[in-house]
């Protein structure tokens, strides 16, 4: 079935108001996440960031036990029923108290098991106090999040992110170590709390009653959990195991490597925050919306992931030089390049299990999946990790290669639990014509560095290339390019600006 072009218009403009503060959101983001990149590393040491990194690791891991997959499940069910939702939302708060408390205990013993040093201790614990106001932030912006109004949490995170660069900068230049940046980044936490709270005491429907009902949410977010809980522990577990098989400086290199990869996952987790309450709503419709979103949708993330990954590839060693140093961090330069490689298998991971835990109704298989990759992921780290730190004095990149390994088995078991007809609207010009313009993108790359121009002039002739051969091989119809001029217009910017007013 066809959609017309009211509909794409609808369903793109709520994604596009929604993606355009976001990323207004994110500018800035992302510049105080580079300037941290910049700063930390050198100023840590491979060793220091290194004891920084797996704290912060281990505080993901655990941490989802607070979330209870309150973060998928929360925009789902506002999405469908505000009313509904505004009751998760309330009980899903105390229930987050309820298991923070719980996971300071897991935490501590976790620490005492694996026997870190008592600065790891003390950073473990301080991040973990953090959580607390994670986990409320987080619960208030999933209900944002399913009436498609990022504009508050993305004014909360801008909050959090600047003052923690700044405090950090700050503190570094006068001589801290890692546990005052855990202090500073538990109290950025809070301070994006207080900024949602400030704003959504109009909007969210916050009950604070306790109601015994909500251990029955348990049963019913389990899946959700269960996804989020083993995702996060194959994606960070490798910190944990690279510390055991190696040395914290080696967990360093491979930290610095990641944060930059991490940083660069933003671009598909903003998508997905837009479009997971649209693929909600859209669960149960039978003219082909829903199929033609998600087709068009994965689009994009090829679009997107193409390109990036090219680029971190390409400048890898430019890349670890300018924000941490090669003396310090120099074999962080090939775990960023296998991390590139999976720059595009993730993006597209992203949008396909976003389909399946809320349009599908997955939610169970797709959990099961994820557990699976908790072994998948473990097996290989075993065998990777200790061969390359034999082998290349380098254990991370093993570790890099484990995650790639594990992206790969999360899309094709996505691929296989799609219901079928779901990527009916999927057309091989989706992959071609991307695929061409990154080629074309490559060789002007290859000519801007034969010219001897400076890296990052390079990267910007490329992505100027790369625009241009989009639109020269008509990937965009008009109807794309006219939701784009409404991504980028003033009124949006405008509207994100004037947020220092209090909502209606």
């Amino acid at each position: 079935m066809k959609t017309n072009d009211s509909t794409d218009k609808s369903i793109g403009r709520s994604v596009a108001r929604n993606m355009s503060v976001m990323f207004s959101a994110q500018a800035v983001n992302w510049v105080s996440s580079f300037i941290l990149l910049y700063f930390l590393p050198r100023f840590l040491g491979s060793e220091d960031y290194g004891r920084l990194y797996l704290a912060l690791s281990i505080k993901m891991m655990l941490g989802l036990l607070i979330d209870f997959g309150g973060n998928y499940l929360i925009p789902k069910e506002v999405a469908r029923s505000q009313k509904v939702g505004s009751s998760i939302l309330s009980s899903y708060i105390i229930l987050r108290i309820l298991l923070w408390i719980l996971a300071i205990g897991m935490i501590i013993l976790f620490s005492n098991l694996l026997g870190y040093s008592q600065h790891v201790h003390f950073l473990i614990l301080i991040l973990a106090i953090g959580k607390l106001w994670e986990g409320a932030y987080s619960a208030i912006g999933a209900y944002f999040q399913g009436i498609e109004r990022m504009e508050y949490p993305s004014l909360g995170s801008i909050v959090e992110r600047m003052a923690v660069a700044i405090f950090s900068i700050i503190a570094l230049f006068l001589g801290a170590d890692s546990i005052a940046i855990a202090v500073i980044m538990a109290t950025g936490a809070l301070l994006h709390l207080i900024v949602l709270l400030y704003f959504s005491h109009k909007i969210v429907p916050i009950k604070y009653a306790f109601d015994f009902k909500i251990f029955g949410l348990l049963y019913t977010g389990l899946p959700y959990f269960l996804f989020s809980l083993f995702s996060v522990i194959y994606y960070r577990i490798d910190a944990v195991m690279i510390a055991s098989f190696t040395s914290e400086t080696v967990t360093g290199w491979y930290g610095g490597a990641f944060r930059f990869f991490d940083i660069v996952m933003i671009l598909p987790l903003i998508y997905k925050t837009a479009i997971f309450p649209v693929f909600s709503r859209l669960w149960n419709n039978t003219e082909g919306k829903l199929q033609h979103t998600i087709s068009q949708s994965l689009r994009l993330m090829i679009i997107l992931g193409l390109p990036v990954a090219l680029v971190v590839f390409w400048f890898a060693e430019d890349i670890i030089q300018f924000f941490m140093g090669l003396d310090e961090f120099g074999p962080s330069v090939l775990i960023l390049q296998i991390f590139s490689a999976s720059i595009p298998i993730i993006y597209l991971d992203i949008i396909l299990g976003s389909a399946l835990l809320s349009a599908a109704d997955r939610q169970k298989e797709w959990a099961t999946v994820g557990f699976i990759a908790i072994f998948v992921n473990i097996g290989l780290n075993y065998v990777l990790i200790p061969y390359t730190q034999s082998a290349y004095g380098n254990g991370g990149v093993g570790a890099a290669a484990a995650t790639l390994f594990t992206e790969v088995f999360m899309m094709g078991s996505a691929f296989i639990l799609l219901p079928k007809g779901y990527l009916q609207g999927f057309k091989p010009s989706f992959l071609f014509k991307p695929a061409l313009a990154t080629g074309v993108m490559g060789i002007s790359i290859l000519g801007a560095g034969l010219l001897n121009l400076y890296w990052m002039i390079s990267m910007l002739v490329g992505g100027v290339v790369y625009l241009g051969a989009l639109f020269l091989f008509k990937t965009f119809s008009n109807v794309e390019v006219s939701l784009l001029r409404e991504f980028i217009s003033v009124e949006h910017i405008k509207g994100f600006l004037k947020l220092s007013k209090e909502p209606n």
